[in-house]
């Protein structure tokens, strides 16, 4: 929208400004609602109330609690199971063992053991392509 071939003839209001490309330049406002310093505000008389937060306690910023159910490589080792045929498998480790062939050992290594744990077979087809087991 910023090309003058392309612009709109209505105004185009959003808090996009700056960043690669720009031909115009907004000037020094914040680009966050609400703020502080005369910048967007939202139209109440258009849309949901504005409202803030509760907050009964501290807000802290802390490592997340993994539960027994989370795991990165659930997912994965079912697409593999249970979704993939024969030839989909076929193909995924081609693909897989193409783009890791040049690629250091060790990587290569700490990457099968990944498909490893998303499942045994998995690791053990990629392994095997790279020439590693």
């Amino acid at each position: 929208l910023q090309l003058p071939i392309n612009r709109p003839k209505a105004a185009v209001n959003s808090y996009n400004k700056d960043g690669a490309m720009r031909y115009t330049h907004s000037g020094n406002q914040p680009v966050y609602a609400p703020n502080s310093f005369g910048g967007p505000q939202a139209e109440t008389q258009r849309g949901a109330e504005v409202r803030g937060w509760d907050v009964g306690g501290e807000i802290v910023r802390s490592a997340a609690t993994l539960r027994s159910e989370d795991d990165d490589f659930v997912q994965a080792g079912n697409l593999w199971r249970e979704v993939l045929s024969d030839t989909d498998r076929d193909h995924l480790i081609g693909n897989i063992a193409g783009h890791m062939q040049d690629v250091d050992r060790d990587i290569q290594e700490r990457q099968i053991e990944h498909f490893r744990r998303a499942d045994p077979d998995y690791g053990a087809r990629v392994a095997k392509e790279l020439g590693s087991g």
